[in-house]
């Protein structure tokens, strides 16, 4: 495969761990990874509403560069963790991998990272790696010895150790064992927060169909005040909450974004969505 350009969404998101990513990225595939931390709040939210925005970069493109035959990777790496992901898993959730449109996926598997692609009907099954059962297949390929596997299969920084490796392997046309499994679905009727942006607006998990969508229409936010349907940010009166069709999402699809129009004395973080509604990443939405 031709890679050509890659990202990273993560929770690992710190100078020593990213630079430690980007460089192993690097070293496999020989591009820079963009990379994309997440905060600490419903951070598998957070990086499901990115995994759609990428996506969505990633297609559309001109036809003169679509016809290239050219290639992506994206790495998820937003995993649960507690007492009850020990039980089901011995050191964490498991990772596992999809194509879509010319894009391979490597991603956690446990969490809601993939809700929102299968709900867009972009993925519902992936193929789950157990790690030691694909270091035991490194081995017999000559591609790692085996204290190398065992350390990989051991490690406590998994995305670094193991995510960029699967990825190289499956883009370099190994077999690389995995079983296939459904993606997991969330209750997302009330819709949520995935992201603040800078101005304080509020992308949310919402769609269109989600509400029913109808210029001028009134909608009840979770904190009981109310927002106006207005389809295009310009045309929301000013100093008003609205639900507005958003930049983010795919295709002809976006998410829904919660914003408050600028008062004439311009932009204040202390009249944002945000702020007035009491929001962050997680965040319901609706009543």
């Amino acid at each position: 495969m031709n890679i050509t350009t890659a990202a990273i969404i993560t929770d690992c998101a710190d100078d020593n761990a990213r630079a430690r990513q980007q460089l192993r990225f690097s070293s496999l595939f020989g591009i820079q990874p963009t990379f994309l931390g997440v905060g600490r709040e419903a951070p598998d939210i957070e990086a499901a509403g990115n995994l759609i925005d990428q996506l969505d970069a990633l297609t559309n493109l001109p036809k003169s560069r679509s016809d290239k035959n050219l290639e992506s990777v994206i790495l998820v790496n937003v995993a649960p963790r507690g007492d009850a992901v020990k039980k089901k898993w011995d050191n964490g959730t498991p990772f596992c991998y999809f194509r879509i449109n010319g894009t391979l996926v490597v991603s956690t598997y446990a969490g809601r990272s993939l809700g929102l692609a299968k709900a867009r009907g972009l993925v519902s099954d992936v193929q789950l790696m157990d790690i030691p059962t694909v270091m035991k297949a490194a081995v017999e390929w000559g591609e790692l010895t085996q204290e190398q596997a065992t350390h990989v299969s051991q490690t406590q920084f998994r995305s670094y150790e193991f995510l960029p490796l699967a990825a190289y392997w499956l883009t370099s046309g190994r077999d690389v064992p995995a079983t296939t499994a459904p993606v997991e679905t969330f209750d997302n009727s009330n819709g949520m927060v995935w992201c603040i942006d800078a101005f304080g607006n509020a992308k949310t998990t919402l769609r269109a169909s989600d509400i029913d969508f109808e210029e001028g229409k009134t909608v009840t936010l979770a904190d009981g005040q109310s927002a106006v349907c207005v389809r295009r940010l310009a045309d929301v009166p000013k100093n008003t909450s609205a639900l507005v069709i958003g930049s983010s999402g795919k295709d002809g699809d976006r998410f829904i974004e919660l914003v408050v129009q600028w008062s004439d004395d311009g932009f204040h973080k202390s009249d944002s969505a945000a702020s007035r509604h009491g929001l962050g990443v997680g965040s319901n939405v609706l009543a």
